[in-house]
């Protein structure tokens, strides 16, 4: 996967970004920090495992996190997911 489809996926979710050694992006809902996501700055694609565990600190099933980077998932419906996994109240 590449940076920019990185990039533009912290974007869709709205992520808070700060960039120091690592790219960390949070996820804050109504003023609460939920969950931290990040990558390193590293040259070329992210790799494979990486991707795997960004996916598991975005805590989505592998369907749902290709529906997301497909674009058939939104930041609602990923809003939504989290409320069913008892993330957000």
């Amino acid at each position: 996967m590449k940076k920019s489809e990185v990039e533009r996926l912290f974007r869709k979710l709205g992520l808070k970004v700060r960039s120091t050694g690592h790219n960390y992006g949070w996820l804050i809902v109504t003023g609460k920090k939920i969950l931290r996501v990040h990558y390193s700055h590293g040259r070329g694609d992210i790799p494979d495992k990486i991707i795997s565990k960004i996916r598991g600190q975005l805590i989505l099933s592998l369907k749902d996190f290709k529906n997301l980077i497909d674009c058939l998932l939104g930041y609602g419906d990923y809003i939504n997911i989290l409320k069913q996994k008892g993330i957000i109240d």
